[in-house]
């Protein structure tokens, strides 16, 4: 299942979103099962988010005022556009 938001700019990966950066996710390419963890994590279609670090292969997010770390195998499946 994928869901997505209209738009014409280009996504990317988060995983190649640098830390310190702001984005909003406008894909999320994953089973019923990792969007219904996303949602659990208060990360969805239209949020926006800013990369707090990277290190190895996970980063960690700041989404609505929570701190989500996620592993390579997660934010692979998460698309976003940046955001100035």
């Amino acid at each position: 299942m994928v869901i997505k938001m209209k738009s014409t700019i280009m996504t990317t990966s988060l995983l190649a979103i640098g830390q310190g950066h702001r984005a909003k996710i406008a894909e999320i390419k994953g089973d019923r099962t990792l969007l219904r963890r996303m949602l659990s994590m208060g990360l969805r279609v239209g949020s926006v988010i800013d990369v707090l670090s990277q290190q190895g292969r996970g980063v960690v997010v700041s989404a609505q005022g929570s701190r989500v770390a996620l592993g390579s195998s997660i934010a692979r499946h998460l698309f976003v556009e940046p955001v100035d």
